[in-house]
């Protein structure tokens, strides 16, 4: 009887040394051992998708926030970009200057603090745009601040997960436009937009086309 349980229990043990080996699909069959299919990005414009809300007053409270951005001190800057990432304060698929305005605190604001907050508004506000990626790269290369540097790359990779491959060129030629600008580029400086928009202009911006601004109903 000892004998047979000890047979037994050997075939058990068999039994399931097949079954590990055979991987998670139970058995061994051809589909377990193809390739995965090819991933296909969604590179469609962020706004084609989920609800906007372009109400007339939204609008204007947006509007409020990007003039603070652009003309009051640094600690209101900070606040104005920070709530500009913000759903419940402006829609830049409703309003397209809250696009261009975290742009350009991104790339030129004097105070480190502000560029921050608006390269991570962007990825809150799903600015998966060319500019507003194009802007990142550079920033996440070039900016004088560490924590400004960490924070573009962050919003950069929050954007473009399992869509890299949609801004592939675009990324290429953010490599040579940081090319052109190190060494000229300076946050805070007079010539920091003129020299920013100047490279921009010899550089081919792809992926996702960005929609007109509309008007509010």
């Amino acid at each position: 009887m000892l004998r047979s349980l000890g047979l037994s229990a050997v075939a058990l043990l068999g039994c399931t040394a097949v079954a590990w080996g055979a991987g998670p699909c139970g058995k061994c069959t051809p589909h377990c051992i193809q390739p995965p299919p090819p991933t296909c990005p969604d590179c469609s414009c962020p706004c084609d998708k989920g609800l906007h809300w372009c109400a007339p007053w939204y609008a204007a409270k947006a509007c409020k926030l990007t003039e603070q951005l652009a003309q009051g001190n640094c600690c209101e800057r900070i606040k104005a970009a920070e709530k500009l990432g913000s759903r419940l304060h402006a829609d830049w698929c409703c309003n397209r200057e809250v696009l261009t305005a975290l742009n350009q605190a991104l790339v030129c604001d004097p105070c480190w603090e502000v560029r921050r907050a608006a390269a991570w508004s962007l990825a809150r506000q799903n600015a998966r745009t060319g500019e507003a990626v194009l802007a990142l790269h550079v920033a996440s290369k070039l900016d004088p601040h560490y924590l400004v540097r960490d924070k573009a790359a962050t919003a950069l990779d929050v954007l473009l997960v399992c869509r890299r491959e949609c801004f592939k060129e675009l990324l290429a030629t953010g490599d040579e436009l940081v090319k052109q600008l190190r060494g000229k580029y300076k946050p805070g400086s007079p010539e920091c937009s003129a020299c920013f928009a100047q490279c921009c202009e010899v550089s081919v911006v792809t992926g996702p086309a960005v929609p007109p601004a509309e008007k509010p109903k």
